[in-house]
């Protein structure tokens, strides 16, 4: 999902922004007119303008930014996680409020420039209104901050839409999880950085007659509670959460991961307990290992029957595509066509 995400302005931006508004903006006076009647039209013109400039800016970017009770599960729990809701919430308010704030001090200066009985008392009052104006800006420095920390985080989450059925490839660390992505996918998987982290997942499509299947990996996780979790592993505890229709999981039985099958079994366990979804275990790295007997052990301590892959060389990864289609994504896109056509057939009554 793509957000509409609106330029969000640092203080200095901001006020610089808002001082050559100011500076630039003219207004002609008839000839006749004295000096100071000149000074008066000039200041009440810079003013105007230079106020509806900054409230209308600050508008925007509160206005404009996503709105926490419209947001999907999975793009609200991840704001939270890196930036917080009510900071977030915050942050938007007051820049909102000030809004209100310009508006105040413009008409309070609107009105003592029209009773000013001196080219002085206007200069005063000009320096008064700017640096009003400033202290406000210079005052939402935190929240504009916040906003552009948040701006960032909508920009890159463009590549995950958690309307699509989504097939969650998880396991421990390199087990092979970005590569079964890659043989999945009819489209070559896109490379995204996720937000706020150095780490990289791999987002891939398979078509379906018009209709696409997000194929998603998740960064490694680790049987920990999730208050215990780095940030790169309550990613993927989140994607699992909201996005998973289906979750594959990979066992790496050559150990070259660095992970044994115990604690492999223990993440394994961990989100089969945590998470009402269905589970496909998949033993990778075939091309490594392909004992039968490891295979047999596998399947009894796992309590289920595997299928087997080598996703360096995209061997069984059809298969087990094609088991994810007719499995769970035609009942799912059949159950969908029928809330459908009822939907339909419920309005027209």
């Amino acid at each position: 999902m793509q957000f509409k995400i609106p330029y969000i302005y640092s203080s200095e931006e901001l006020e610089r922004y808002f001082l050559g508004v100011y500076k630039t903006t003219e207004a002609k006076s008839p000839s006749v007119e004295t000096g100071l009647e000149r000074l008066r039209r000039l200041e009440i013109a810079r003013v105007m303008k230079s106020a509806q400039a900054l409230g209308s800016a600050l508008k925007e970017m509160a206005v404009a930014m996503p709105f926490v009770g419209e947001l999907h599960p999975f793009y609200k729990d991840l704001l939270d996680l890196y930036i917080g809701l009510n900071n977030y919430r915050h942050a938007l308010a007051k820049i909102g409020r000030a809004t209100s704030a310009v508006r105040a001090i413009s008409r309070e200066t609107l009105i003592s420039l029209k009773t000013a009985y001196s080219k002085g008392q206007i200069y005063k009052i000009r320096r008064a209104y700017i640096g009003r104006a400033t202290d406000l800006i210079r005052d939402l420095a935190p929240e504009l901050n916040t906003a552009r920390e948040a701006a960032v985080f909508f920009r890159k989450l463009y590549d995950i839409d958690p309307e699509l059925f989504t097939v969650v490839v998880s396991g421990a660390p390199n087990v092979g999880k970005s590569s079964l992505v890659g043989c999945m996918s009819t489209a070559k998987p896109k490379v995204a950085e996720y937000p706020f982290t150095t780490k990289q997942i791999h987002v891939g499509h398979i078509f379906v007659r018009g209709d696409r299947v997000q194929v998603i990996d998740t960064p490694g996780l680790l049987d920990r509670p999730f208050q215990e979790m780095n940030r790169i592993e309550q990613q993927a505890v989140l994607a699992l959460r909201h996005l998973a229709k289906v979750i594959v999981f990979l066992v790496d039985p050559s150990l070259h991961s660095g992970y044994d099958i115990e604690i492999q079994l223990k993440i394994y366990n961990n989100i089969k307990s945590n998470f009402n979804i269905p589970i496909i275990l998949v033993i990778n790295k075939i091309d490594l290992i392909n004992n039968k007997q490891i295979i047999k052990d596998i399947e009894k301590l796992f309590g289920a029957e595997p299928h087997t892959i080598s996703a360096k060389e995209c061997r069984g990864t059809e298969e087990l595509k094609e088991l994810i289609l007719e499995k769970f994504y035609v009942p799912y896109a059949l159950e969908r066509l029928r809330r459908a056509v009822y939907e339909r057939r419920s309005r027209s009554r």
